[in-house]
């Protein structure tokens, strides 16, 4: 049978009953254990910087050492090179060399010449001459014989095989025995040579001069140098063979040579024995081989766990000694808030235990629950007050102005309240919101209210300068500004004015029109004198001209406005599109356009964007306008007023079409369309969200993602991580941005995600894409 929850909460609160409740215990104890919390993860950390730093002054070390060994090998090998040219230049070895017939003389002076120079070279374990002419082989170790009784047959073969390079060295072997050799013709190379120079290095005296440990293999540590095919040259990697010479590791110099790069040097690790073995190597010009030293990482480990422990334990003791002053400090410092404590639960006893539950409380807990209810009792008498004042306040401003006239009730609070009625006269001045209907679009009501809330203080800190004001939002597209003062007059409100609307649109990105009319009374009727001053912001529409409308200019532009001879015209035509008359629409914009022939230029021009504004705030677009700002521009494009009325033909067309097309169509394909065009113009915001994107279109999140779902058959996280990544591909194909623009201007929050989530997508890199497209 299942248990009631608050029976399962039994034994947790069993448990606090061991916690301490004073709070110099409590604190004591919570600290003691964070310094065990953490006290591990700074010891692993130091331990690990010490780690890195020591393992690159050994990288550093042993860098400086292998280079140090890879000149040696240049060095040398240079040197026993040119030795072998010195040699071979000698007159008495040359003579003997390019005889064509035997001579005991040449003989005896060859074979002493050849032994004085190597009695010279430490490296040189062995040199023959070759005769191909006579066929005759001198063998400083054993004298001169013929071809057919010569000890090394495998030479002669290579000597009878011209080569095209003899200015390098090889690996010779004989007798089963392997060596380095140099083996210098008579005749440039590539050409039958009259006889060869042969040098045979000492390999053990080149393994103790050039590799660490002689071998290369001393404890925890292996040298050798490969050529490029991860053959070995010079040194083993397995000492531990029968046979000093055996090379019982051929793959593992196969595998050393295919990861060793095309570069001149380089490091990295290998397995190899069970164990981990870095490895660093360099390259021996003009050879080609690389010289190659594999350092044991097991000891270097252990000394590094050595080092850890120590570590640890010092610190254990100075936890221990802190712990301990925490301890006096902690009583010693937090007493007072006992007393604290003990005075709350005396004055607020009911309240608290009501709001905590049973049970004793510790002390903080009773001090801070203490405080927050005093707290909140000053807030909520505080915002009780302040609100009741302010709403009250909003609403009597809102109904002078909608009812016009101060009422028995209105007056003297607001006089008491406000500061307007300290001026002689009142001027009532009007923002509107340009664009109202993207202002709607872009922000929800709670957040459209901020923003008008925002923009009336604005307004009202700067007109404050030199008088009183109080703004009153009336629900719509504009804020109405009540202005008075001893100070204030048309020019310098005019000022203000513009003061305030540069700061809106710098501070709140919104273009406001303003307007006011002159000072009128404050007994006189508020709400004409509202509506007019309202009538003037839509100067800022029909003129284009971006200014503070005044009461004169509405007076000049009336002057010239001639209006339609029959009003009812423009009722007549949007009835005629909501109906889906086509024939209805053209014979209306024949009958309007007929009126407007009449008129001069600047009339019909008026009257034009009179029916335009009309139309676009009527059905809340025109397909090729995408604000009513864009209209004044777009009137200028025309010459004559047949081109106005056939593009207006087709807008009006294109509406009906749009209309009956939302009629049959699905919400679900509306919604996916509707999240589509957020997405594809929010793709750049890395804080986009579902939640963000189901609010634009006023659906619960859970809907939305249903919705796209079933319309696109693909999530909407799936959809925008794909639009995304099509970004970045468009972006690295047809731009040099850095990969990291790239991915901030795609939306990608961080490196690391954008680099692993396009790497999934595309199995490459952004930097392999950008090389490959």
């Amino acid at each position: 049978m299942r248990q009631p929850f608050s029976q399962g909460l039994r034994p947790i609160a069993e448990l606090s009953r061991f916690v301490p409740r004073r709070t110099y215990l409590r604190i004591f104890l919570g600290i003691s254990l964070l310094f065990a919390l953490v006290s591990v993860p700074i010891v692993y950390l130091m331990t690990n910087q010490f780690s890195r730093y020591a393992m690159k002054q050994i990288d550093k070390v042993n860098r400086t050492e292998i280079e140090h060994s890879r000149d040696n090998a240049k060095f040398i090998f240079d040197k026993m090179i040119a030795y072998g040219f010195n040699m071979y230049s000698d007159s008495s070895i040359q003579a003997w060399l390019t005889a064509d017939s035997e001579s005991s003389a040449a003989e005896v002076e060859a074979l002493a010449a050849a032994a004085k120079y190597k009695t010279t070279e430490p490296f040189l374990y062995n040199a023959y001459l070759l005769n191909m002419r006579t066929e005759h082989a001198i063998d400083l170790k054993y004298g001169i014989s013929s071809f057919e009784r010569f000890a090394d047959p495998e030479i002669l073969a290579l000597a009878r095989t011209p080569r095209s390079a003899y200015q390098r060295l090889f690996v010779h072997r004989t007798n089963g025995e392997r060596r380095l050799a140099i083996m210098i013709p008579t005749v440039p190379s590539g050409q039958p040579s009259f006889g060869y120079l042969v040098l045979l290095l000492d390999d053990e005296v080149m393994k103790q001069y050039l590799l660490k440990g002689g071998d290369g293999n001393a404890a925890g540590f292996k040298s050798f140098i490969l050529d490029e095919k991860g053959e070995v040259m010079l040194g083993s990697a397995g000492a531990d063979a029968a046979e000093p010479n055996a090379e019982p590791n051929a793959e593992l110099y196969a595998e050393l040579a295919a990861k060793a790069s095309e570069a001149g040097s380089g490091n990295f690790t290998e397995r190899y024995g069970g164990q981990s073995w870095a490895v660093r190597y360099e390259l021996i010009e003009p050879q080609g081989w690389k010289l190659y030293q594999m350092a044991e990482l097991k000891g270097i480990r252990a000394d590094f766990l050595v080092f850890r422990t120590r570590m640890i334990a010092i610190l254990s003791g100075m936890i221990l000694l802190l712990i301990a002053i925490l301890f006096w400090n902690s009583r010693r410092a937090f007493r007072p808030f006992s007393q604290l404590a003990n005075q709350l639960e005396q004055k607020l006893g009911p309240s608290l235990a009501s709001r905590s539950g049973d049970g004793p409380l510790e002390e903080i807990r009773v001090i801070r629950q203490g405080i927050e209810l005093l707290e909140d009792r000053m807030v909520r008498l505080d915002s009780s007050m302040r609100e009741h004042r302010n709403v009250i306040k909003s609403e009597y401003l809102r109904q002078w102005i909608l009812q016009g006239k101060l009422i028995a009730p209105v007056e003297p609070y607001l006089r008491e309240q406000s500061d307007l009625f300290g001026g002689e006269s009142l001027y009532l001045c009007v923002m509107r919101i340009n664009g109202y209907s993207a202002f709607k679009e872009k922000y929800g009501f709670a957040s459209r209210k901020l923003m008008k809330y925002a923009m009336g203080n604005i307004a009202e800190e700067i007109v404050r300068r030199s008088g009183f004001a109080e703004a009153v939002d009336l629900g719509s597209d504009h804020l109405v500004l009540l202005v008075s003062g001893a100070s204030i007059s048309p020019d310098s409100l005019t000022a203000s004015l513009e003061e305030a609307k540069e700061q809106i649109a710098q501070w709140m990105q919104v273009r406001v029109a303003v307007s006011f009319g002159g000072p009128v009374a404050f007994g006189d009727d508020l709400r004409a004198a509202y509506q007019h001053v309202h009538e003037l912001t839509m100067l800022r529409f029909v003129s284009g001209e971006d200014k503070i409308f005044r009461e004169r200019d509405f007076e000049n532009y009336m002057r010239t406005v001639q209006p339609l001879h029959d009003d009812r015209l423009l009722d007549e035509l949007i009835r005629s599109v909501r109906a889906g008359q086509r024939e209805e629409i053209a014979a209306g914009l024949d009958r309007i356009f007929a009126d407007m022939q009449a008129m001069h230029y600047a009339q019909s021009k008026f009257q034009l964007s009179l029916m335009l504004y009309t139309l676009f705030k009527t059905f809340n677009k025109l397909p090729s306008v995408e604000s009513v700002e864009g209209i004044e521009n777009l009137l200028e494009s025309f010459d004559t007023l047949a081109g106005v009325r056939g593009w207006l033909e087709r807008e009006l067309l294109g509406i009906l079409d749009d209309l009956s097309n939302k009629k049959g169509s699905s919400r679900r394909d509306e919604v996916a369309a509707e999240i589509v065009e957020y997405v594809k113009n929010h793709l750049h915001d890395p804080m986009l969200t579902i939640e963000e994107i189901a609010e634009h279109v006023s659906l619960s999140t859970r809907h939305a993602r249903q919705l796209f779902k079933e319309a696109l058959d693909v999530t909407l996280a799936d959809y925008i991580l794909q639009e995304r990544i099509a970004k970045v591909k468009e972006l690295l194909a047809t731009t040099d941005w850095t990969v990291t623009d790239i991915g901030e201007r795609a939306g990608f929050q961080t490196k690391s995600h954008f680099f692993t989530v396009f790497k999934k997508a595309t199995g490459l890199t952004p930097s392999q894409y950008r090389d490959q497209a």
